[in-house]
């Protein structure tokens, strides 16, 4: 099922949504969202989304605490329509609400940390973050910091990964499980070997 936002609590921002495009829609109720963001992509010629489904996503990633539900489950898409920071604030609150409930993944050390970054910073499947969203680029800066306790990530300037939507910064930092994917480059540290 993954998370859902409580749809009896007001988010703290209002009824607000941002769309990939950097398209800002308010509203007085989530369905009138939904209607306003449905009108703009007709009108527009965009397709047509799941604008409940984003709003969900874009909400439980920024208060994950106000959302309920299980822990979302890694959904694979494909490049056309997707919106990597979506993808990626989605990763960082599912990592954020597995800490809370769990306080997995641990931490590696320093030394293992740099040798992942080392591998991701010369990765192909590195994408970097629409600069479009400035809110959404706030969530995962904010979320980075919840995550490493404050500390300062090894390295800054990695990207997000392209086939898992993973949040490089973080997750070289995180003793995550290996994943058997075959687009997962033959060097990567996350690939299933």
């Amino acid at each position: 099922m993954g998370l859902i936002f409580n749809p009896n609590l007001y988010p703290p921002s209002g009824y607000i949504f941002q769309d990939a495009d950097g398209t800002k829609f308010r509203g007085e109720s989530w369905r009138d969202v939904r209607r306003q963001i449905a009108e703009y992509r007709a009108r527009n010629g965009m397709p047509a989304g799941d604008p409940e489904a984003e709003i969900n996503a874009q909400q439980c990633a920024q208060t994950p605490g106000l959302c309920h539900g299980d822990k979302p489950v890694p959904v694979r898409t494909t490049n056309s329509g997707t919106n990597g920071n979506e993808r990626v604030m989605n990763w960082l609150g599912s990592i954020l609400i597995s800490r809370r409930q769990n306080g997995t993944p641990a931490v590696v050390d320093k030394s293992t940390a740099r040798e992942r970054a080392a591998i991701c910073a010369l990765c192909s499947r590195q994408r970097a973050l629409s600069a479009a969203c400035d809110a959404c680029l706030n969530t995962i800066r904010d979320s980075r910091k919840a995550i490493l306790g404050g500390e300062k990530p090894v390295h800054e300037a990695l990207h997000t990964c392209g086939v898992l939507g993973e949040d490089c910064v973080s997750s070289v930092h995180l003793d995550l499980a290996p994943v058997a994917d075959p687009e997962l480059p033959g060097n990567c540290w996350r690939r299933q070997k």
